[in-house]
């Protein structure tokens, strides 16, 4: 028996006498209040649901996949709430942290699911409402939170087109994959909120243009059909308000911020998401405990000032190295600038650490 053996057997007897085993990895964790390990769950999420009845389920609006068909069949009963009133996406967000709590560990795959309320919505209009959700789903670049869609008009599209109206205008069938969304300028939409770090956010009116398209070969050109319509984009999202009582001038720190759903195009001004980087800003005026944080009571604090000296920091693995070096950009806390250690001519991106120090990471 070679040397290494002879330090490590000991070990693994103490801890067979103590009743601890060597486990596989990948045999699972065992689930709360049991001694076995849990069955593997994938959830596959449905790019759309038609939904009808009170209230939803899982399995109406994904598949669930277990390697126990009880657990399956048990999952895709779980409640997920009332069926929203308005045309809606729903985030993958709210599945995965229902799953969670049912059934611990899973895996959910998927994006936002256009959601269609059965009862609301005629069966002859659906395709219309579905186009117009994966619509505003493309103009949403942040990719959080829940939409619902209320229409303010009602276009010329969905007061009955008719099959007589359709030959007329050369629309065989099918003409309703061929429709095109676009999001108009107008002065009475207001169409997107901005955040604190000036994401654009669809919120509020939006007037939006449709167009009915020809078909290629059959020598029609352009639109057959176009029109315009008002909607009015209720997004829900984590806003930030006051955990306690913020005095002014106090550096803003995630202890003293809380985070509640509201709809964003209700909001007048700035507002702090989740997700904003809140380092480096600090209060203008008090907040009281409950009090929303808007972006125009806050200020931004510089760490580092263009053409000032800074320490950069230099890491990668196994090497830590500091060294002066000068700043080419102004920054907060978490901001990446440009900045040249003193000994060279070349330039390096830095993200600000703290007041006057920088930190350039190496593989």
């Amino acid at each position: 028996m070679n040397k290494t053996w002879r330090r490590i057997l000991p070990a693994i007897l103490v801890l067979a006498g103590l009743g601890l085993a060597v486990t596989d990895p990948a045999a699972g964790y065992a689930a709360p209040g049991t001694d076995t390990p849990a069955e593997a769950v994938t959830v596959y999420l449905h790019g759309s649901a038609l939904l009808e009845g009170p209230e939803y389920t899982l399995g109406q609006v994904a598949s669930v996949y277990c390697s126990d068909p009880a657990r399956s069949q048990a999952l895709a009963q779980l409640p997920l709430g009332p069926i929203p009133v308005r045309p809606t996406l729903l985030p993958a967000g709210i599945i995965r942290e229902r799953v969670a709590a049912a059934a611990g560990q899973a895996v959910v795959i998927g994006g936002r699911i256009a959601i269609l309320p059965a009862a609301r919505i005629q069966e002859d209009q659906r395709w219309f409402y579905t186009a117009l959700l994966a619509f505003v789903e493309a103009q949403d670049t942040c990719k959080q939170g829940r939409i619902e869609i209320e229409l303010l008009n009602s276009p010329l599209l969905l007061e009955g087109l008719g099959e007589a109206a359709a030959e007329e205008r050369g629309l065989a069938s099918g003409w309703q994959d061929r429709i095109v969304f676009e999001a108009g300028r107008s002065p009475y939409s207001s169409g997107f909120r901005s955040s604190l770090s000036n994401d654009s956010i669809p919120a509020g009116t939006m007037e939006v243009t449709y167009r009915v398209m020809a078909p290629a070969g059959e020598g029609l050109a352009g639109r057959l059909l176009e029109g315009t319509l008002r909607i009015w984009i209720h997004h829900f999202i984590p806003v930030a308000r006051a955990a306690v009582d913020i005095p002014a001038d106090q550096p803003l720190t995630e202890e003293a911020v809380v985070f509640t759903q509201e709809d964003v195009s209700l909001l007048q001004s700035d507002f702090v998401v989740q997700g904003d980087e809140i380092h480096g800003y600090k209060t203008l005026s008090s907040l009281r405990r409950g009090e929303r944080i808007e972006g125009q009571r806050l200020q931004r604090v510089l760490a580092v000032r263009a053409g000032e000296r800074v320490k950069i920091t230099v890491a990668r693995p196994g090497l830590r190295v500091s060294l002066p070096g000068r700043a080419f950009r102004s920054g907060s806390v978490g901001d990446i600038i440009d900045v040249r250690p003193e000994a060279t001519t070349k330039r390096f991106q830095a993200r600000i650490t703290s007041k006057g120090e920088v930190l350039v990471e190496s593989d």
